[in-house]
């Protein structure tokens, strides 16, 4: 399905909503009504015993989601729809963007649905000291596990919460998890640590999820530091470390690339230092995403 008002290229490019969402799953909730076969019938719900339901119909049952699409930089609007009276698989998703609407049909490829894979993940969650952790809002998403091949999975947030008294609540993002939306045997779970940013978090997790598939692009490493340079570039620092490894003798960081605390003990390193790390390959380089000054060997 492709929909496109004439108006909506008038929208100014600061409006980040662009259809309105009750509109939108109004529209996509009557279409999954009356879906049968590659059309719509009037009769897809069934009647009596002459006319069988259909089971290409599908309903709503997670909120819409906004994501910053990769492609186009801009705000698109995610909808999800599984079966009819089935929660537990995914019949597709409408994506609405300024070029109008579309839908992707998964209903015969077998995919687990956001909710499944929330399931999943709570199922792996360790029990806290206190509070309670819990999965929500997963999304869409996909992964390039090598070059030139992708596996469409859920990206699910996860938080920790604690109650204080009887309305007072805390909550924070405490880890991230991704599952594959086909092979629910590929889940990796990361629980966030003290001074690691959310984006860091993602970057792991995802790296965990990527080495499901046989593929190395994140490893550690332990090493002593030959020598130590830095340089410029568009306004960031790079620190790059010469070490003692043959595989990975070169391999560097950014303020961006490591928590406050990591970052810091890279800029006191000194020649002979020896070092742990965690690198990920990004392109021709070997990027640090976690650093430990160890001392000297």
């Amino acid at each position: 399905m492709q929909h496109a008002p004439t108006d909506i290229q008038a929208i100014p490019e600061w409006v980040t909503q662009i259809y309105d969402e009750d509109w939108l799953e109004a529209m996509i909730t009557e279409m999954g009504n009356f879906r049968r076969e590659g059309g719509f019938d009037y009769w897809a719900g069934g009647f009596l015993w002459l006319i069988p339901p259909s089971r290409d119909r599908f309903e709503i049952t997670e909120d819409t989601r906004y994501i910053v699409d990769p492609e186009t930089s801009d705000i698109a609007a995610l909808v999800c729809v599984n079966p009819v009276e089935n929660q537990r698989t995914l019949s597709g998703v409408f994506k609405a963007t300024r070029e109008g609407i579309l839908f992707y049909d998964f209903s015969r490829e077998n995919y687990i649905s956001g909710l499944t894979a929330e399931d999943l993940v709570e199922g792996r969650l360790p029990k806290p000291a206190t509070g309670s952790y819990y999965a929500m809002m997963p999304m869409l998403y996909t992964v390039e596990t090598s070059a030139g091949n992708y596996r469409l999975a859920w990206y699910v947030p996860i938080y920790w919460y604690e109650l204080s008294g009887e309305v007072d609540e805390t909550v924070y993002l405490a880890g991230f998890a991704i599952v594959d939306a086909l092979d629910t045997s590929k889940i990796a779970l990361t629980i966030g640590e003290q001074g690691i940013r959310s984006e860091q978090l993602v970057r792991k997790t995802r790296l965990d999820f990527i080495k499901l598939f046989g593929v190395t692009t994140y490893l550690e490493l332990n090493a002593t530091v030959l020598g130590k340079y830095d340089y410029v570039e568009d306004g960031v620092t790079h620190v790059v470390l010469h070490l003692d490894s043959a595989a990975y003798s070169w391999v560097e960081a950014t303020p961006k690339d490591l928590a406050a605390t990591q970052w810091n003990e890279l800029l006191a390193t000194a020649p002979a230092d020896k070092v742990s790390l965690q690198l990920e390959k990004r392109g021709d380089k070997w990027i640090m995403t976690y650093f430990e000054n160890i001392g000297l060997p």
